[in-house]
């Protein structure tokens, strides 16, 4: 493990190196090789913003070799605002895009798996969200949240994102048994139970009613709306 680790270590300094040095070109080639650096990043990013920004490099390239600065004091001025505007700008500019011009097609961006906890985090909060929306509804205009199929994790063709929602009251017993982590005979007496009572009414009502062991829907308890049964 720790040689696996050392080996990912060495492949991102080298990768970090390797990148670094391709956005310096412009510092390393006193501004010639900014244009051709651009060209490239824009076949790579295939983004037609990166293509529009590789004009203004082109004019100062075209300003490098058409002015001659010995010429006269307004040439020499052209001719070093070209050349700044080349270098720094220039590398300043490429080292905004480097990551996205050295994304690996296969591999997400530079730090891929830092990319996929970004977006798995963001997914998270998405659904957490969705969740307290959802649950909004439930709360204030439970016949709403009915028509809008909240909570029905059996149905595929939901129009409202619940953010994972469970309907205690209203889903069959083989989503109660997947969903509450119950045996199918416990999800079967849950459902004629529910029909006895008339539904519950929260998370602790049925853990009551059903003696489920203690803790048993911790896990699940915020995943849980209690809607009137249909």
């Amino acid at each position: 493990m720790a040689d696996f680790h050392t080996a990912g270590t060495r492949d991102r300094f080298t990768r970090t190196l390797l990148t670094s040095l391709w956005a310096l070109i412009p510092v390393l080639t006193l501004g010639l090789g900014t244009l051709p650096l651009m060209i490239h990043a824009t076949v790579r990013t295939r983004s037609p913003a990166q293509a529009l920004a590789t004009v203004p490099y082109g004019v100062a390239a075209a300003l490098f070799v058409t002015l001659d600065p010995d010429v006269s004091a307004a040439y020499e001025v052209v001719f070093g605002g070209a050349m700044f505007f080349s270098i720094l700008v220039g590398t300043g500019h490429a080292f905004a895009i480097r990551s996205r011009v050295w994304q690996r097609p296969d591999a997400g961006p530079l730090y891929p798996l830092q990319s996929r906890q970004r977006a798995l985090l963001a997914a998270h909060r998405d659904e957490r969200a969705a969740r307290e929306t959802a649950r909004g509804i439930a709360a204030t205009d439970p016949h709403q949240a009915l028509e809008l199929g909240i909570g029905r994790v059996d149905l595929a063709d939901r129009p409202f994102p619940d953010g994972g929602l469970v309907d205690v009251n209203n889903v069959p017993a083989t989503a109660l048994a997947r969903h509450l982590t119950l045996s199918d005979e416990r999800a079967a007496q849950t459902v004629r139970t529910r029909v006895a009572v008339g539904g519950f009414t929260s998370v602790d009502d049925l853990s009551v009613t059903m003696n489920l062991p203690p803790r048993h829907l911790d896990a699940v308890a915020d995943r849980l709306v209690f809607l009137p049964p249909r």
